[in-house]
């Protein structure tokens, strides 16, 4: 068994918009990480914290339960393959069957369960978990997001960003901004942990963005209290939370977030000109983060403020393996009402 269930990413000055004088902007390229997204971080932290900590290994009754067809359920799997742990994953009949591939050859058990995230979820922990349970094999379930030691996972990659502008000679005081995808806030919640653990978390804003139809945090925001979508219709399916973690509602209304929505067709177009610009094809969620890399002003426009050119910040490519250049292709071609789902799936 190995601890090695994540990999420290690079963090790269973004070259993609040749005309930009300022900010200086870095990307944290997370999309390299074992199970292709940041999901490896802190996944694979719960997964090896409940090993470790497990009272009996004798006999090596363990099993690792995921209901996630996404993202999170290739972390899941891909950590486990990492540590010797069997994985169990549970998607509904949704699931491109290219990700569930994906999931199988990173040596899980996939069971294909219901029409959407929910039936999966429920058919997970209410049947297949207390069956194995019942065989004496002790059981891990795994959120796609909302679990505290998960955002301790997460927060690693503050860890790294402050270690690496310290490599290149860049002052913290020099940070002005964090910027990341938020679907339930898992990776927010990491983000303010991390921030919070280096006593940085009042000094350095996050500015979290989403898409339209997938807005749950700014909605709650503005409402004053989180709300649950009812539907929803962005092509960020990566970003399809029906609900936010109150973690993550709490604090960005106490840390002063700034939320930032934009539009489908802004966000296909930069995934385009992305996988142009670098070869990396990336998800829609991942292109609302690097959408200010070609556009800095909605920055300044964000954080109510001009940046000059030693002002720097940081962009979290969160990755994901969801997608291909193809899909992108087609969605930029269909409407946007042909993507509304049902809120109970997830990834």
């Amino acid at each position: 068994m190995t601890d090695s269930f994540y990999e420290k990413t690079p963090l790269l000055p973004s070259l993609l918009n040749n005309k930009q004088i300022s900010p200086q902007i870095y990307i944290k390229y997370e999309g390299l990480q074992p199970g292709k997204s940041f999901k490896s971080r802190g996944i694979g932290y719960l997964i090896n914290e409940w090993y470790k900590n497990a009272p009996e290994k004798k006999d090596g009754k363990f099993a690792v339960f995921s209901s996630s067809g996404g993202n999170a359920g290739l972390a899941a799997a891909t950590a486990c393959q990492y540590m010797g742990l069997k994985c169990n994953v549970a998607v509904p009949k949704t699931t491109k069957k290219r990700m569930i591939r994906k999931i199988e050859d990173a040596g899980a058990t996939v069971v294909i369960h219901g029409d959407h995230w929910g039936h999966a979820d429920s058919f997970l922990r209410e049947e297949w978990m207390p069956s194995e349970a019942q065989q004496g094999i002790n059981t891990l379930y795994v959120h796609p997001f909302d679990n505290e030691t998960i955002w301790k996972g997460h927060s690693t990659i503050v860890n790294e960003i402050v270690q690496q502008l310290k490599g290149k000679k860049i002052p913290l005081e020099r940070l002005r901004g964090v910027v990341c995808s938020v679907g339930g806030g898992g990776l927010f919640s990491g983000i303010i942990i991390g921030l919070q653990r280096h006593g940085l978390v009042d000094k350095i804003p996050v500015i979290a963005v989403e898409t339209e139809g997938c807005d749950v945090l700014n909605k709650s925001l503005i409402n004053g209290s989180p709300i649950r979508l009812e539907k929803l219709t962005s092509v960020a399916t990566s970003l399809g939370s029906p609900y936010i973690a109150s973690f993550a509602f709490d604090s960005a209304r106490h840390y002063n977030t700034k939320s930032v929505v934009l539009k489908d067709d802004d966000v296909l177009q930069t995934c385009m000109r992305f996988a142009d610009d670098t070869g990396f094809i990336v998800e829609p969620a991942c292109g609302a983060s690097l959408h200010f890399c070609y556009h800095p002003g909605i920055l300044e426009k964000a954080l109510g403020c001009e940046l000059g050119e030693e002002d720097v910040i940081v962009v979290i490519a969160c990755g994901g393996a969801c997608v291909t250049y193809n899909d992108l292709v087609s969605a930029q071609q269909k409407p946007v009402e042909k993507f509304a789902r049902n809120p109970n799936k997830s990834t």
